[in-house]
This record gives C-alpha cells, structure tokens and sequence, in this order.
C-alpha cells in the first residue's frame, strides 16, 4: 500500500510540475490561444483557480486505480507501458470529451488540441512514474 500512494504522490506532483510548465510555456509560444482565456466562455480567475491545482492528484488517482486494475495487460519495458497508458488514456477518457467541448463552446480546435496535448503529456508521465516503482 505504501508503494502505491508514494507512486500516486510522485505522479500527482509531477503532473502538476509539468502541468505548469506547461501553462507558461503554452502563453509564451501561443499567445494568441492563451487570449482564447478572456473570452467570455471562460470564468475569470479567482473562486476556482484551486482546481487547477488539485487537477493532477485526482486525475493521478484515476490513472493509479486504472494502473492497479489493468497494468497486467501492458507488456514491454517501462516506456512502452507509459505510452499505452497514455494513449488509453488520451483515446478513452479525452478524445469524447474534448470532441464534446469543441462542439458545445466557442473554442478553437487548437485550443483543444492543446488540451489533448496537455492530458497526453500528463499521462505518459504519469504511466512512467507507476512502470517504474510499481511494476
């Protein structure tokens, strides 16, 4: 059990290292899609900016009960087993969704495709860190 959640922790802050990074590095090569963010279909910073924050522990949890229920299914090396991980992932869980967001809100697809991009990322780290310490 305690390899478990120090495998859910490791990943959740990692995910939240990258998942800023990733943020900064979004606003400063994609200027034009950060201002999609001012668009009025987006609520102003304040009240629920701290889910951004708890994002990557709940959905690292997710992942880690996943990992713990299926990683018998992924063979390979650690890499490999990420790589699945994150296209499972990406293919299940963010493809519907975001193709549900593109069609309800006023976003652009590159918007979405940053997003896709995002959770992608996440992910596959996310896989790594579990292949790694919880084989």
């Amino acid at each position: 059990m305690n390899k478990v959640f120090i495998a859910w922790l490791i990943a959740a802050i990692l995910m939240l290292v990258l998942g800023i990074g990733m943020l900064y590095t979004g606003i400063y090569f994609f200027p034009k899609i950060a201002d999609e963010y001012f668009s009025p279909v987006f609520r102003k910073a304040g009240e629920t900016d701290w889910t951004f924050y708890a994002h990557p522990f709940i959905l690292a949890f997710a992942l880690k009960w996943f990992w713990e229920r299926y990683k018998g299914i992924f063979e390979g090396g650690v890499l490999l087993r990420a790589i699945e991980v994150a296209l499972v992932y990406s293919i299940v869980a963010l493809l519907p969704i975001l193709w549900l967001t593109y069609s309800a809100i006023d976003v652009s697809f590159k918007m979405i495709l940053t997003w896709f991009i995002y959770g992608l990322v996440q992910s596959f780290a996310a896989g790594l860190i579990f292949a790694k310490l919880n084989p």
